[in-house]
């Protein structure tokens, strides 16, 4: 068993510190203005704070999202919690405004510091001491996992990181019992606060059913792994959901509580039987895993069709396939494409290497963190928002990697030093590099004045949004890219946001803006707005006009309103946006 050196902790507390002050420094512009880094961020900001105002815990409703009636959100408390806490802490001394800024800055760099715990210890444990140390210089260039970890970003992808990165460690655990339940509750607690995990509860599962074949001993990993899922999982369910049959297909729900109860059961029951023949095993867990796939369908039949499927065509086309994240690698811009895959194949091919050369005592554990790096890989090539967790856990291999080149090069030459440094920047400086080019083409044209642009302004947020909070409470007919920001800034409520439970008034806001105005309409009115809202500078806008060259919101930009809208004058300062009153 790998001792921890003395002081280590200390290290790596020190290195994060670095890490976040870089951070703070690159993200001040938008910590200076409190912006968000995405409409999730505005929207989770805002559940937390109906969550302060007195919302129930079990109440997850959005109530100002197609108001009255409100939508459902899929989100978990578990990632709400930290935020309070924080703000409830910070309030009596910094004020509402200022504790909110506080703790969209302070819960994702904590969440960084547990990331950067957990793989330094994987590090250590894996590659030693120089390799651990060494990993946390690779965090900094680890961009698609930074990404999820910076200042202003809140929602829950950081969490996702570092549930993967526990059950990693608890992979490496020299007991299978405790590293099944570290791995069990590890993966149950990251399921809770978002479904998105459960590719990777399949890859550990996996993983521990080879261990079982390799060796009937280690059957011990799996049983307790499904044991301590379906146990964590209950517990968080009622803990954060209550007391209710919840159908969605989106969450954890009572029919997947099921499905991991029924999991564990079966592979319990198998594990009584150590003398299997292997080719019998391989049948039986087959057969669990079918049986419980089966059950868990026959309990929930709509959701074979995932959980956007009640998605019409036309939000699918015109939202859904342009959200990047969720698309395949290979459906990104090249300067991203090369940010999440390369420093994760570069780490793949350091565990190819280290396996081979690597002692049979620690060949067991190299080859099973190698097969989650290839699996969480492959995840992400399919999923691209994964590759933040892919890069999380290449800082492992890398930081071995580095650790090995600068080793060797104090023992070289000066000529030779001079031919290291390069290499070691070739593993390091793609996902940098890539990362800077993505921003260069990305960033909006610089300002006629000559001031410098700021990303994600559409509309003149948060400029304009003074000219709307002076207008009486009412629901906005906007854009999905700006709906939560309105809601967290303002007193209004909006049709829809970019959220796929809300499928109907998605549809209608969609259908409505590339309808004819005399067609648009009808749909306004049905949901009660009493304001219609456009923006050129939106991406959204913008595709609106491309589908539908003679729809309202193409009219709109056009200053074309129809007469059942009535323009409202706003501050110069209101910018791009563009406010009608809906006459009655």
């Amino acid at each position: 068993m790998t001792q921890t050196p003395r002081g280590f902790w200390s290290r790596i507390v020190l290195a994060w510190l670095g890490v976040a002050a870089v951070l703070i420094v690159r993200n001040w512009a938008q910590i200076n203005a409190f912006q968000l880094a995405d409409p999730d961020d505005a929207l989770r900001l805002v559940q937390v704070r109906d969550l302060l105002g007195g919302q129930g815990w079990f109440d997850a409703f959005q109530y100002r999202i197609d108001p009255p009636a409100g939508v459902a959100t899929h989100w978990s408390r578990l990632v709400d919690t930290p935020l309070a806490l924080t703000i409830l802490l910070l309030k009596p001394l910094l004020g509402q405004g200022g504790a909110e800024l506080a703790a969209a800055v302070i819960v994702p760099l904590l969440t960084l510091l547990c990331a950067m715990l957990l793989s330094a210890r994987i590090a250590l444990k894996l590659f030693g001491e120089r390799a651990a140390y060494a990993s946390c210089l690779v965090w900094i260039m680890a961009l698609a996992a930074l990404a999820q970890l910076q200042p202003m970003r809140i929602d829950h992808h950081g969490w996702q990181i570092v549930a993967e990165l526990a059950a990693i460690n608890g992979l490496l655990s020299p007991s299978p019992k405790r590293g099944g339940w570290i791995i069990g509750v590890a993966l149950a607690l990251g399921l809770s606060i978002s479904l998105e995990l459960l590719p990777f509860a399949v890859l550990f599962a996996a993983i521990l059913g080879l261990k079982w074949l390799r060796d009937p001993a280690q059957r011990g990993w799996l049983v307790q792994m499904l044991a301590a899922l379906a146990l964590t999982s209950i517990a968080s369910f009622f803990a954060t959901r209550g007391a209710t049959f919840d159908t969605h297909c989106d969450t954890v729900t009572p029919a997947y509580l099921t499905g991991f109860t029924l999991a564990a059961l079966l592979v319990g029951l198998i594990a009584r039987f150590p003398q299997l023949p292997r080719l019998a095993l391989v049948a039986l867990l087959g057969g669990a895993a079918a049986l419980t796939g089966a059950f868990y369908l026959a309990m929930a039949p709509a959701c074979l069709a995932g959980p956007f499927a009640a998605l019409d065509p036309v939000v699918r086309e015109v939202w859904y396939n342009n959200v990047l994240e969720g698309m395949p690698v290979w459906r990104q811009e090249l300067p991203s494409l090369v940010q999440m895959i390369v420093p994760p194949l570069a780490g793949l091919a350091v565990c190819a290497l280290g396996f081979l050369g690597a002692p049979r005592e620690r060949r067991a554990n190299l080859g099973d963190f190698t097969l989650v790096l290839a699996g969480s890989l492959g995840i992400a090539v399919l999923v691209a928002r994964f590759s933040g967790v892919a890069a999380a856990i290449a800082t492992v291999p890398l930081g071995y990697a580095i650790s090995e080149w600068l080793r060797r090069a104090s023992e070289m030459k000066l000529a030779a030093r001079l031919l290291v440094l390069p290499l070691i920047m070739l593993v390091l400086v793609p996902g940098f590099a890539a990362g800077k080019l993505r921003d260069r083409l990305a960033a909006p044209p610089a300002d006629p004045q000559g001031e410098a642009p700021v990303l994600g302004r559409g509309c003149n947020l948060p400029d304009s949004l003074g000219a709307l909070q002076a207008l009486p409470p009412a629901t906005l007919f906007a854009p999905f890219e700006i709906g939560p920001t309105l809601l967290l800034h303002t007193r209004h409520g909006v049709i829809a946001t970019g959220h796929h439970r809300a499928a109907a008034a998605m549809s209608d806001v969609i259908n409505a803006y590339l309808a004819t105005p005399a067609q648009a309409e009808a749909i306004v009115r049905r949901h009660g707005a009493s304001y219609v809202i456009a923006c050129s500078d939106l991406i959204e806008a913008r595709n609106y006009t491309k589908f539908a060259p003679h729809g309202l919101m193409a009219a709109l930009l056009a200053d074309r309103a129809p007469a059942w809208l009535e323009p409202v004058e706003l501050p110069a300062s209101a910018g791009t946006l563009k406010v009608w009153k809906v006459r009655r």
